[in-house]
């Protein structure tokens, strides 16, 4: 029930956006200015309502990015197009251009159609599959828009043909977009379908409803469209075009088991898979153990700084290594909290009880273990004012420790 609930809301509000759309462009409103407003609405209260919710947490990027849009959005009611109110929609359609450009449309959709059947059953992160849907739903909305701006400019007959096509249209777009976001990278295609939506729209407005004619400043208007189009790409961190193809680039120039690199991060896995090499597939010798643990870190840090390996890879490698002690407490984890988490260190400088609420958690070999990490990574003598406890704690916590792992080696 709850789910019939839900599908039947969406599909209401589903048309009574269409619908205040297509108001909105029979009021009056561009095609070209309308759209860039609507998907900074879209943006803006996704952000919201995400955040309000606690669905998504919305880094620097995607803040930033979806003002940038909303600001390029504002400027378009100063500097688009200011078509007049009779504008003449059936002589505009008539005109070569527009004709041809419609044709191109109408046959992209179908094409894009074919393309989404029979791409269907592929994974979720088909290329031709993401490629085929982005276009059925872009081509789709953007017919739609010109046809909704056709509401108010027709009459007769000719507008009981508009509203049906205006109609099936919208649930073409409804249903493409319901389909890409079930079985898409959802990731990619918004921003995908968003972008291509605003720059197809643009161009259908040059060539079908002459903004030329009413644009005063065009390279200002061009750019505050290139703008929407970079806020939307900057609302989206998973998707970097440039860098992928980069990244594609110059691997398919690279050898690395030969030692031929071309880019910074190749250079580190080079450097890392000498220093594994010189270990013989045995476990790092004490004189190694400086060199292993910075081209492991070189690895990890240009990777994460160029792309190259995503968080959610480094989280996929943290629990790898974690799983050997099935997740639990453990010192290593507990000190890597305590000294490199600077969130963390915020809460127990507003909690201070807090911070030894994991190490409680930890067993007498573990807070021996700890309390040599703690000598290890601080100066001599501060052990007692950095890391709570006193020398002679220390010394007591190391020798339970060893202890510890002598019995468990014996079997005592």
């Amino acid at each position: 029930m709850q789910n019939v609930f839900f599908v039947a809301v969406c599909f209401f509000l589903n048309l009574a956006g269409i619908a205040l759309f297509a108001l909105s462009t029979a009021l009056g409103g561009a095609v070209a200015t309308v759209m860039p407003v609507q998907t900074g609405a879209n943006l803006l209260a996704n952000m919201f309502w995400q955040t309000f919710l606690g669905m998504k947490y919305f880094d620097k990027s995607m803040r930033v990015g979806t003002m940038v849009l909303i600001c390029a959005v504002a400027e378009l009611s100063e500097i688009g197009p200011n078509e007049p109110a009779d504008l003449p929609a059936l002589e505009l359609l008539t005109h070569q251009a527009a004709l041809l450009w419609t044709i191109f449309l109408i046959v992209c959709t179908a094409l894009c159609m074919l393309g989404c059947y029979r791409t269907f059953n592929q994974p979720v992160t088909s290329a031709p599959k993401l490629i085929f849907f982005t276009l059925l739903t872009t081509f789709s909305t953007v017919i739609g828009c010109s046809v909704g701006k056709c509401l108010a400019l027709v009459k007769g007959p000719a507008l009981v043909l508009v509203v049906i096509i205006y109609f099936l249209d919208g649930c073409l777009v409804m249903g493409s977009t319901v389909l890409a976001n079930a079985h898409c990278d959802v990731a990619l295609f918004i921003p995908a379908q968003l972008s291509s939506q605003l720059v197809i729209n643009m161009i259908t407005g040059y060539l079908v409803w002459g903004d030329a004619k009413y644009v005063k400043e065009p390279v200002a208007y061009i750019l505050v469209y290139l703008l929407c189009i970079l806020g939307v790409y900057l609302n989206s961190p998973d998707m970097d075009l440039v860098g992928d193809f980069f990244r594609r680039h110059y691997i398919r120039q690279s050898r690395l088991s030969e030692g031929v690199a071309q880019t910074k991060f190749g250079h580190a896995v080079v450097k890392l898979l000498s220093v594994w090499r010189r270990q013989q597939g045995e476990r790092c010798a004490e004189t190694e153990m400086e060199a292993c643990r910075e081209a492991v870190k070189d690895v990890l840090q240009v990777g994460l700084e160029t792309g190259s390996i995503k968080s959610a890879e480094v989280t996929a490698l943290c629990l790898r290594l974690l799983q050997e002690q099935g997740f639990g407490p453990g010192s290593p984890l507990v000190h890597w909290i305590e000294q490199d988490v600077q969130h963390f260190k915020a809460y127990c400088s507003q909690d201070p009880a807090f911070k030894d609420e994991f190490r409680k958690t930890l067993s007498a070999e573990e807070q021996g273990k700890l309390a040599l990490l703690q000598d290890r990574s601080l100066p001599a003598g501060s052990l007692a004012s950095n890391a709570g406890i006193s020398l002679e704690e220390g010394s007591y916590l190391r020798l339970q420790g060893e202890r510890a792992g002598s019995a468990r080696l014996l079997g005592t």
